[in-house]
């Protein structure tokens, strides 16, 4: 039997925010578990213990076919596995993943109380509940009803990208699995091209320094919003330039907060080794032949080809993440 179940997050330890993703892919990666929405991730202060680091909150909505039990003890797992931190009652912790409520579910047992005991007093769970799910009825009441009876004072949304999986990568490969020699292309292929910039245009592109360098004059690509990511590159024109991973879902998150856009990881094979884990669909040109390339493309393990196409010059493949 299918459910639908609500789960808080939280963290306020360490990287918080990929923390929090992180549980979310692995919540998303357990068989019979869907991940159906996410909610922004919202700056909280800390709530019963008060001496210690402002949280990262959110709130997320799954569907599941296990008990309730066995969907605790995964998400009990996932805490472990990321190593959570929580040495008292209330304090501090890397990652803490609460079961706020299962439709059709109650129980009162020791080890699993449903709807959660605290749910409609905390202002950190109500907030980004009632983004995702404000209809939702707890003890007889909607939840956006609660939501508007608590003090949610100094509670803020974050600039941070709070989707599990939220790129999407696209690249020209050749049959060795190549995609570039000595810092350039492998080839002029204008059918990609044509292909590539009608996939992209209107999106947000992400790439490391080389692929930023081996632009035609090193501009940045007309109709896209461009992003660097690089420790070396420190400001460019027309080029947003960030450091590291958590960098850049925080800028990621700033351009998207009032219009959802397509994020493109476009290059290098660094830049596609490191962010491949967010991605969950790739666009892939398979060129014909092999060009002597002196760097590849990572494996597409976990992702399933969901359509190819035929060109004059090379194949247009899709894959998404299973």
């Amino acid at each position: 039997m299918v459910r639908t179940a609500y789960i808080g997050l939280g963290a306020n330890l360490g990287e918080r925010g990929e923390a929090m993703r992180a549980a979310l892919r692995r919540l998303s990666e357990l068989d019979g578990i869907r991940v159906e929405r996410v909610s922004a991730f919202y700056e909280t202060p800390p709530w019963g213990k008060t001496d210690q680091p402002s949280f990262l909150n959110a709130a997320a909505c799954i569907t599941f076919d296990r008990t309730p039990e066995e969907l605790l003890a995964a998400m009990q797992c996932i805490e472990r596995e990321l190593g959570r931190v929580r040495h008292e009652h209330w304090g501090a912790r890397t990652i803490d993943l609460d079961l706020l409520h299962v439709d059709g579910v109650t129980s009162a047992q020791e080890q699993l109380t449903l709807p959660h005991p605290y749910l409609t007093e905390r202002a950190f769970v109500l907030v980004p509940l009632a983004e995702i799910a404000p209809t939702l009825c707890v003890d007889g009441r909607m939840v956006s009803v609660w939501r508007e009876e608590v003090d949610a004072s100094g509670i803020v949304r974050a600039p941070e990208v709070s989707a599990p999986y939220p790129l999407e990568l696209i690249a020209a490969v050749d049959g060795a699995g190549g995609i570039g020699r000595a810092g350039h292309l492998l080839t002029d292929c204008p059918e990609d091209m044509a292909h590539f910039r009608r996939t992209t245009m209107d999106g947000i592109v992400v790439m490391g320094r080389r692929t930023m360098e081996s632009l035609p004059g090193r501009h940045p690509l007309v109709g896209r919003t461009n992003v660097v990511l690089s420790r070396t590159v420190q400001a460019l024109d027309g080029f947003y330039t960030v450091p590291d991973s958590s960098a850049l879902w925080r800028l990621l998150g700033q351009l998207t907060e009032e219009k959802e856009r397509p994020i493109f990881v476009i290059g290098g094979a660094e830049c596609y080794h490191l962010l491949l884990p967010y991605v969950w669909r790739a666009y892939v040109t398979r060129l014909s032949g092999s060009y002597d390339a002196d760097v590849f493309f990572p494996s597409l393990d976990g992702f399933s080809m969901t359509s190819s196409r035929a060109g004059e010059d090379c194949i247009f493949e899709v894959y998404e993440r299973v």
